[in-house]
């Protein structure tokens, strides 16, 4: 008999569960994301991107801004946009971020010795269940350290404080510190509507203390009934895909409360 899987927890599956219970059951349980999570235009134009950003370093950053150009037309992804004029709107913002990133590579590969992951996903068995988690992409620099990069193409912005702090930054600092013991790991995240990025370390001892929270989350969510999870309304609910199925579980809890009065 073939032995069951272990149980795979990524940073966007963990993120699920800590900002609504409810919202993980249907997304990972029930799973029936595929009929109410819609495509978002920001989400299609970052994997368009990604997509340019991937086939550029796999042919070892050697495409000119105007070939960087056509492979954002030929990787692009049209999904969730509202109009073809914000389409375009965005495939012009999205050109002119990899003409931005082309000038700012010349600067950033002088200190990089190779890439060794392009959109690569990495995994660590951490007994019940194991944590994964898919790079940008993972470079071994001159100092025989490794960075991870991580493209964002909504934010303008980047403190090293935030790097630190981000739940997938540190889940893929833990992952690759895990799988190349005693390599010094920094984690980028890099803007690229700006340029502007920012870089962050952790330290060992805060890797195990951050270890022992993503062991302490997962294991709530295997040990948890979450078929029974309920969820009063929050800010967040407005703009969750989920929110029709929500509305009519609190109509019905509303009406049974009347009733019960």
């Amino acid at each position: 008999m073939r032995a069951a899987q272990k149980p795979k927890f990524s940073p966007t599956r963990i993120n699920t569960y800590l900002e609504c219970a409810v919202k993980y059951k249907y997304v990972y349980i029930d799973k029936i994301g595929r009929f109410y999570q819609k495509p978002r235009a920001g989400y299609s134009l970052g994997t368009s991107l990604h997509k340019v950003l991937a086939d550029f370093y796999g042919d070892g950053a050697r495409q000119s801004p105007e070939e960087l150009k056509a492979s954002l037309v030929k990787n692009w992804v049209s999904a969730g946009y509202e109009s073809s004029d914000q389409e375009s709107e965005s495939l012009e913002a999205g050109s002119e971020m990899m003409l931005t990133y082309h000038t700012a590579e010349s600067k950033h590969k002088e200190n990089r010795l190779e890439t060794v992951g392009l959109e690569k996903t990495f995994n660590y068995d951490m007994g019940r269940f194991i944590l994964t988690g898919r790079i940008d992409r993972l470079d071994r620099l001159l100092d025989g350290s490794m960075e991870i990069v991580d493209y964002k193409s909504g934010r303008l912005d980047v403190t090293e404080d935030e790097v630190y702090n981000d739940l997938a930054m540190c889940c893929y600092q833990l992952l690759i510190a895990r799988l190349y013991p005693d390599v010094p790991v920094k984690s980028t995240i890099y803007c690229l509507r700006t340029g502007n990025f920012a870089s962050a370390t952790l330290p060992e001892s805060d890797l195990l203390i951050f270890e022992q929270r993503v062991r302490a989350i997962c294991t709530e969510i295997l040990d948890r009934d979450l078929t029974k999870a309920t969820q009063d309304r929050m800010d967040i609910c407005d703009t969750c895909d989920f929110l029709s199925i929500c509305t009519r579980i609190w109509a019905k809890q509303a009406k049974q409360s009347e009733n019960n009065v």
